[in-house]
Parts: structure tokens; C-alpha cells; sequence
């Protein structure tokens, strides 16, 4: 799943009447446990050669690991991600041309679980090997109602990107573990190179600043079996809104000119905010994840001392809650063959094989194992985002609505940008919850 704002929260809003009886994509006998002469993979996104170079390597594991499966045919479709849940929900409806696994974005697999599009794979997940390894609040995603519906395939967080021998030159020693410390960091930053600026704070950024909410220990909204809550007024959430918002409203630590744009910048930008400034070393500190190093200025400065380290929580010592956006795998509930294709799931989604290929897209793979050694513990840029991936919330980001809050009425953008302007506080953020809430609930636009 794509991992830049907008698309993060992009879900299903058309409901299906119930799920239809329908054929999978091999043939033969219509036993779960049968041995089938093809499976049909939906993979999202365009075929790219690393991608399909990945799979085959996958395909030609999964013959030899299980050989009952040896002459089994493995179909991969690439499926593009504007497309998926009217391919998905037509596939469903007809009972025609449907995948036997599929790949979804995380915040797709609670909508479509809810929509009986998914099988139960609660016993598979609950007797495999890994499960004890994957990062609680990825697998948490894939769990509705008791049953498990999906598992994590690969993720990716947002940090705090920074310069190591700046800190250094300015008299930091270590990476801040409270917003105390991450204030006068940046202020300290700040002073050491003049005419810079310490963190950026911009307002459109739900995912970023969501850091800030969950480190306090407060939540955007909650689920109470069928409704959703919104919980912005609560005292932690506030606490998490309010400093995030004082960082340009009082601290000065961020410029005014991020009111009102994304990390890249204006709306619909893909350069010129916080990341040209970060880039270009007219920032110290910059809130993206991993994949922002190929979306810095081609003329970036000291790209060796580009480090990273998790957002603090309010009072340490450990990190706050990221937001993890990524991928699933999944089994369709129309598959003929749910045997086979878990054992396909379990061969795609082991430890080397999910390592390998989040390594390709700059992301992490599920297994709290690989994020806290190996490779990444050895990464001056990569080891402060793979030990924020160890602890990562998504809710209510997954929400069937979450897109009409986010994108369509930006209530939170527009509450931040208010509050950064020095709107009145506890009223602008009571409304944004009572409008987050409604929308959250009825899928209107306020």
C-alpha cells in the first residue's frame, strides 16, 4: 500500500448485499484441502521487474517446500491500487475471475472482512510458528470480532529524521526520549545554526502529529461494538494536540509557513516544505518515514549524517505509538482451496522472505525479531524507524470512513491549522471531535 497521506486510508464505502457463491480460480475438486492445478495471487500495484523477480523466487520456494503443490500453477495478477475494491467487490459478487490470496493495505482489512470477503484463518494464524513474533499491533488490525482474517506482510512508520553530527556540534549526545527534551533539542538546534529551524510541525498531517496523541497516552477515536468515539477531548489527546500544536503557535521551534501544507509541502505537492527544508539543512528535525530519502532535494547537504530516531512519548522512555501503514495477506472467501493458499501465505510471508522484500520498498517487515537486531539495529537511518515499528497503532485510520475525515472534510488538518493559527483551543477541538465522530459513524461529509 501506497504510504503518502491521502492514500493511506483508502477503503472500501460501497457495501456488499452478502457474499455470493462463487468459483476460485483453480480447478478440479471443490475440497478446502485439495490439491489444486493453479492458484490466482492478486498482487496491488504495477508489476515492477524487482517485484515480479521476488515472486517468482517465492513460487519456486513454495514447489519445493511443499511438494505436494509442485505442479501447481501459480497465477499472479497485478491488480492497480485505485482498482482493487471494485475488482474485489465485482470478483465477489460474481464469483467470477477471484483471487484465491490476495494483498490488501492494511486499512483495507477490517471494511473487507466486515463485507464477508475474506475467510477465517483464525486457526491457521493461531497454530503457525510465526505468530509470536509479529508485532502485536500489526496482527491486532487483522482481528474483527475474535476471528483473524488476514495476517501483516509489511509495514512502515514515520520517525524523526536527523542530522547526527549536528546534534553532535551542538552538544547533544543522544536522541531525545521526551517532548521536553525533543523542545530543547530542537531549540538547541535552533541556536547553534542560526537562521534554521528546529522541528517542522505542519497541520495537514494526521499521521505524524497522531504520534503525538497516542504518546500521551490518549486515542483519536475508539470502537464500542458498532460506533465509533471520538476521543480528541480526552486530557491525553489534548495533551498530544496541544504540544504538537505549540511547537509554531508558541515554541517558534517550527515555521508558520507549514500552516496549512502537508510534509511535502502545499497540498498535492511533492517537494517544497518541511522535506526540501530538512533536506537542503534549513530544518534540524523532520517527521517522515524511511521512504522519504528518495524524495529529497537532488542537491540534499550532508546526507551522512542523515540518522533517525523514534517519535518520544510525552514522559519516556519509551517511544510513542506509530502509525503503520502497509500491506496484508489474505485468503478470499470464494477459494476452493484455503489449504493450499495458506501454505502459499506462510511461504510469502516468512521471516526472510517478508525481510527480503520490505528491504526492496525502504519498509519493515512484521517480526519484532528483524526489527530489533540484524541489519537494522546496524543503520544509523534505519534503526530509529525499525525500533518505532515495534510499537504501532493504526485505529481509526483503518475506519470505512476514515477517507471522508481525512480527505474529503479534513477535520483534523483544519482543526490543527486553526490551532496553530491560535484559534481557541478546547472549542476547536470539541467540534473537530463531534464532527470526526459523525463522519466516522455515517460516512457523510459534514
Amino acid at each position: 500500500m501506497r504510504f503518502r497521506t491521502s492514500a493511506l486510508a483508502i477503503g472500501a464505502t460501497v457495501a456488499l448485499a452478502g457474499a455470493a457463491a462463487g468459483c476460485s480460480s483453480g480447478s478440479g475438486s471443490s475440497s478446502a484441502s485439495a490439491v489444486p492445478t493453479a492458484l490466482t495471487v492478486w498482487r496491488m500495484g504495477p508489476s515492477v521487474p524487482a517485484e515480479v523477480t521476488w515472486m517468482n523466487g517465492v513460487v519456486t520456494q513454495f514447489h519445493k517446500q511443499y511438494p505436494t503443490y509442485a505442479k501447481t500453477k501459480i497465477n499472479v495478477v497485478w491488480i492497480p491500487w485505485a482498482d482493487r475494491t471494485t475488482d474485489w467487490q465485482k470478483s465477489l459478487a460474481s464469483g467470477k475471475n477471484a483471487p484465491d490470496v490476495t494483498e490488501l493495505g492494511n486499512t483495507d482489512t477490517p471494511t473487507e472482512a466486515s463485507l464477508s470477503m475474506l475467510a477465517d484463518i483464525t486457526s491457521n494464524v493461531n497454530a503457525w510458528s510465526n505468530k509470536s513474533d509479529l508485532v502485536p499491533g500489526m496482527l491486532a488490525n487483522d482481528v474483527q470480532g475474535g476471528s483473524t482474517y488476514a495476517v501483516p506482510w509489511f509495514g512502515g512508520v514515520r520517525g524523526i529524521w536527523y542530522r547526527k553530527n549536528e546534534f553532535q556540534a551542538a552538544g547533544i549526545t543522544s536522541p531525545p526520549t521526551t517532548w521536553a527534551q525533543l523542545l530543547s533539542d530542537a531549540k538547541t538546534v535552533m541556536k547553534k545554526y542560526p537562521g534554521s529551524y528546529g522541528i517542522g510541525a505542519p497541520s495537514n498531517y494526521d499521521y505524524g502529529f497522531a504520534s503525538f496523541i497516542w504518546g500521551a497516552g490518549g486515542q483519536i477515536a475508539v470502537q464500542q461494538g458498532t460506533k465509533w468515539v471520538g476521543e480528541l477531548t480526552s486530557p491525553q489527546s489534548e495533551a498530544g494536540i496541544k504540544f504538537y500544536a505549540d511547537l509554531t503557535l508558541t515554541e517558534h521551534v517550527s515555521p508558520g509557513k507549514y500552516i496549512g501544507q502537508t510534509e511535502l509541502g502545499n497540498p498535492g505537492a511533492t517537494s517544497g516544505g518541511a522535506n526540501e527544508d530538512f533536506g537542503l539543512g534549513r530544518l534540524g528535525m523532520y517527521i517522515d518515514g524511511p521512504w522519504a530519502q528518495t524524495e529529497f532535494p537532488a542537491n540534499a547537504v550532508d546526507k551522512a549524517g542523515f540518522a533517525s530516531f523514534p517519535v518520544p512519548s510525552e514522559n519516556g522512555p519509551n517511544p510513542a505509538p506509530a502509525f503503520a501503514g502497509g500491506s496484508d495477506l489474505g485468503i478470499f472467501a470464494t477459494s476452493k482451496y484455503k489449504t493450499a493458499d495458506w501454505d502459499l501465505i506462510q511461504t510469502m510471508d516468512s521471516e526472510p522472505n517478508s525481510t527480503t522484500f520490505a528491504n526492496l520498498q525502504g519498509f519493515f517487515p512484521p517480526y519484532t525479531s528483524q526489527l530489533t537486531g540484524g541489519a537494522y539495529s546496524g543503520s544509523q537511518i534505519m534503526s530509529g524507524f525499525a525500533k518505532a515499528a515495534t510499537n504501532t497503532e493504526i485505529a481509526p485510520f483503518n475506519a470505512k470512513n476514515w477517507t471522508v475525515v481525512d480527505t474529503t472534510d479534513q477535520i483534523l488538518p483544519t482543526m490543527m491549522k486553526a490551532l496553530e493559527k491560535g484559534a481557541n483551543f478546547s472549542s476547536t477541538v470539541a467540534t473537530a471531535n463531534t464532527e470526526m465522530q459523525n463522519v466516522l459513524n455515517t460516512g457523510k461529509a459534514s
